[in-house]
């Protein structure tokens, strides 16, 4: 009897687990009919406070070190300043330039930072490694290159991702022809 009771056990954790992921993903949807229509982002995790950041590149133009939070949600801005607390910020980066982006895992699931290209392929192996244990750090260095599009952690690709403009010198959007 002590198998079933184990099993069954290890089943409903995993059920409570799963619908505790997807309450906190949005996925259960939300019974309000006069709310948006469903289609308007939201911030998934508690300590951001804006899905919106500065994206003028004026703003970006001195920024050479980024820093994110990682949670389970979505990435959360740190550092620099006009991009705190904002959750998937779009980073302007200037072609050619170098850069380096360190995150934290806060939240003690697995997460590493990928950059990828309009096909959602990795941009000359720009990936950090995978870490686990909340307060772990990674950095990932590069050189900003026109067709990088988006970065993201290969285990929460769908909401733990954000857009990369790459911009000139004269902060004009540079297109991966």
């Amino acid at each position: 009897m002590a198998p079933n009771v184990a099993n069954r056990r290890a089943f409903l954790s995993g059920v409570a687990a799963t619908l505790a992921t997807a309450s906190l993903a949005g996925c259960l949807g939300d019974d309000d009919e006069d709310e948006s229509d469903g289609n308007e982002p939201e911030l998934i995790v508690d300590e951001a406070e804006s899905l919106e950041g500065d994206t003028d590149p004026d703003t970006w133009r001195d920024v050479e070190e980024i820093r994110f939070d990682a949670y389970v949600g979505g990435w959360v801005g740190v550092e620099p300043s006009h991009i705190d607390r904002v959750q998937n910020p779009t980073l302007v980066l200037f072609e050619d330039r170098p850069y380096e982006i360190t995150w934290e895992n806060r939240d003690n699931v697995k997460h590493n930072l990928a950059i990828y290209d309009a096909e959602e392929e990795v941009v000359d192996e720009y990936v950090t490694d995978v870490v686990a244990d909340a307060g772990a750090t990674e950095t990932l260095a590069f050189t900003a290159t026109a067709e990088m599009s988006i970065y993201i952690c290969e285990h929460q690709p769908g909401i733990q991702r954000g857009d990369i403009e790459i911009v000139d010198d004269d902060g004009v959007p540079v297109d991966d022809a």
